[in-house]
């Protein structure tokens, strides 16, 4: 009986081992026939605009106020410039990726339809 618990503890851990090995390894890099490997990802930007610090406070002078709104105006103004530039270079690939959804779901509903009519026509 201790020699059957053996072997199958033994067998258990074999297997568990096994199961962790297998699960390490990197996933196949070849893309699926078919598909069309995904571009390397290109590194993602970030703007280089500057935060102003904080506020001086009520007792700064009002010429070190004017100068701090002055620069949180500009860093502000640089977040917006850096997000529409980036919508502008989005843009392409958005319109891209949306027909490819409207070709996808055109493909589908033709293959369904050609399905129904087979079974339509039985």
């Amino acid at each position: 009986m201790i020699d059957v618990t053996l072997r199958a503890a033994f067998a258990l851990a074999a297997g568990l081992w096994a199961a962790g090995a297998l699960a390490q390894q990197p996933a196949p890099s070849a893309a699926p026939a078919g598909t069309v490997p995904p571009a390397a990802a290109a590194p993602v930007p970030r703007h280089s605009c500057t935060h102003p610090g904080e506020f001086p406070g009520k007792l700064a002078s009002e010429r070190q106020q004017k100068q701090w709104q002055k620069d949180f105006v500009a860093y502000v103004d640089c977040l917006r410039k850096f997000v529409t530039d980036q919508q502008a270079l989005a843009q392409p690939h958005v319109q891209a990726a949306n027909a490819t959804v409207e070709e996808y779901n055109r493909a589908v509903q033709e293959y369904n339809d050609t399905i129904q009519k087979l079974k339509d026509g039985d």
